[in-house]
């Protein structure tokens, strides 16, 4: 392998020469300034290791990191159920590896002030490519929530080739079929059509939740016209409302009634399954594969990936498709997809390590084309091949070694180290494409083309916050979350009259709600 690699290198440089740039391979920007290679060094990068995705410590990557930069890059890999907690004890000791992967916005927020991490912003030159694609249009904004003082601090995991993701309304369209109806396009219809399918289905339920009262409020309070509980979010209430550019805590606003009587009147009618407070993830696989439940508004890979296999098991021609983002009573139409790239999984450098230039090169290298395939799909020719149309292929025989996995693209990049769970930090789910289900893909597709309509936006990121922001936070969201918790349940199954909603914002109110509020808003216009 060595000997190939080094052919590899040979022939990359001659075109390189030729050329009068390194840009156009995809290798090290042409802006980027020279950094000596002569003298071999070794790297240390401690990361996360998914429990789905074994993390190997050698191979192509490996090899070819040797060959082009003359770094032994020596990983250690810490199980993901230990790693916050070994990821804090090496932030406190200050005794980091040269390289920290999978670093949280709050910590890294946190320790640069305190100069522990390497300012990426000194080292610019040998970033280029980098700063290019964080700063671009399509993302700068959130950009700048991960900005210390106006520095960038580390390099985020970014998306290049990404399957949609989205919390999406999936209903069985078999049975919309039954009673003759198309998909709805508004929330309207929507609950109609579930009231006429529960008159032919009366042991159904229209939809419940799998994480519990504030993850269902999270599913549909911001399509309703409100917002708060995002599902990917864990500050609960908290939201951003875009109508008014600013943060609001979502159960104090005026529309969030709109969120309580939807849940309160389904509940009423039969429709809200009556265990949504304490329902698990295997409870809603339960009831979902065995033909209990009407629709689920849920994240569209257990839709395509789960949900859908194991409801054919009992009915072949029964299936859950997503609907298009529908209307509010309004006639406004807006739904949110996951965070776009992952801006809490960060690689940062120690401020202490001994080649700087060298290690920030390396990272850069990443965000290539050349880095970028190496690093999700491996070896060409031997992990993966390109069709004439572009589309990457992976060795299907490697994809036949790992058919027994219960997540075959992730034993696949396990194989190899690759991916969003392995090195990569430009990903490329080509691989995904390859061997997901093809609804899952469909959906995929779907997602991404009403992200380009406008239907859906990516979720924003929280305001960076100092730590006395958050250590506030922490406090006031204690105290509102004790009595919104101990309230909304009763609102939801009528145990509670909605004239009664205006003392309980009152109370929500005391313990803070405008305070919190005050702060999220504070922290967001810094970033302006």
């Amino acid at each position: 392998m060595k000997k190939q690699l080094k052919k590899v290198m040979a022939m990359s440089m001659a075109v390189i020469m030729a050329m009068g740039t390194a840009g156009s391979l995809g290798g090290v920007s042409a802006d980027a300034a020279e950094v000596d290679h002569s003298e071999e060094i070794t790297v240390t990068m401690m990361t996360s290791e998914a429990s789905t995705q074994k993390f190997p410590t050698e191979g192509y990557v490996y090899d070819y990191i040797k060959e082009k930069f003359n770094i032994n890059l020596e990983l250690q890999p810490i199980p993901s159920s230990d790693y916050e907690t070994k990821l804090s004890t090496v932030l406190a000791s200050g005794q980091m590896p040269d390289i920290l992967g999978g670093v949280s916005v709050e910590k890294v927020l946190k320790y640069a002030p305190m100069g522990m991490f390497l300012n990426l912003n000194d080292y610019k030159d040998y970033a280029q490519d980098y700063f290019d694609i964080m700063y671009a249009d399509d993302r700068i904004t959130e950009t700048k929530k991960t900005e210390s003082d106006g520095n960038l601090y580390g390099f985020q995991k970014c998306e290049y080739n990404r399957i949609g993701v989205a919390s999406m309304v999936a209903i069985r369209t078999d049975l919309l079929d039954e009673i003759g109806v198309e998909e709805p396009t508004t929330f309207q219809e929507y609950y109609d059509d579930l009231l006429k399918i529960k008159e032919k289905h009366p042991d159904m339920y229209g939809f419940s939740s799998r994480n519990g009262t504030n993850y269902l409020i999270g599913a549909f309070a911001y399509a309703l016209g409100s917002g708060g509980f995002p599902l990917f979010q864990k500050n609960r209430g908290m939201y951003y409302e875009p109508t008014t550019d600013s943060y609001v805590y979502g159960p104090t606003s005026e529309n969030f009634t709109r969120v309580v009587e939807f849940l309160q009147n389904a509940y009423s009618d039969g429709l809200l399954d009556p265990d949504y407070a304490t329902m698990t993830k295997d409870d809603m696989f339960e009831k979902l594969s065995s033909g209990k439940m009407m629709s689920v508004y849920d994240n569209n890979s257990f839709v395509g990936r789960v949900y859908n296999p194991a409801l054919k098991e009992i009915d072949e021609n029964a299936r859950f498709d997503i609907l298009e983002p529908m209307a509010d009573e309004d006639g406004n139409v807006r739904s949110y997809r996951y965070e776009k790239d992952w801006p809490n999984n960060i690689s940062v450098i120690s401020s202490r390590t001994k080649y700087p230039e060298r290690i920030v090169e390396m990272l850069n290298w990443m965000y290539t084309e050349e880095g970028r395939m190496i690093t999700n799909f491996g070896e060409e020719g031997t992990d993966y091949t390109v069709d004439a149309d572009g589309t990457i292929v992976t060795s299907q025989d490697l994809v036949d070694s790992c058919a027994g996995a219960s997540d075959v693209a992730a034993a696949v990049r396990g194989e190899l180290g690759l991916g969003l769970q392995g090195l990569a930090q430009y990903v490329d789910e080509s691989l995904d494409a390859q061997i997901t289900d093809p609804i899952m893909v469909e959906n995929g597709e779907q997602i991404n083309a009403w992200t380009e309509e406008g239907l859906i936006t990516f979720c924003p990121a929280w305001p960076p916050f100092t730590p006395e922001e958050t250590s506030r936070i922490a406090e006031l969201e204690s105290n509102i979350n004790n009595v919104f918790d101990r309230e909304i349940d009763g609102f939801i199954t009528g145990k509670s009259s909605m004239d009664d909603w205006a003392s309980l914002v009152e109370s929500l109110k005391s313990q803070g709600t405008e305070e919190l509020e005050q702060i999220f808003n504070d922290a967001y216009a810094r970033t302006k």
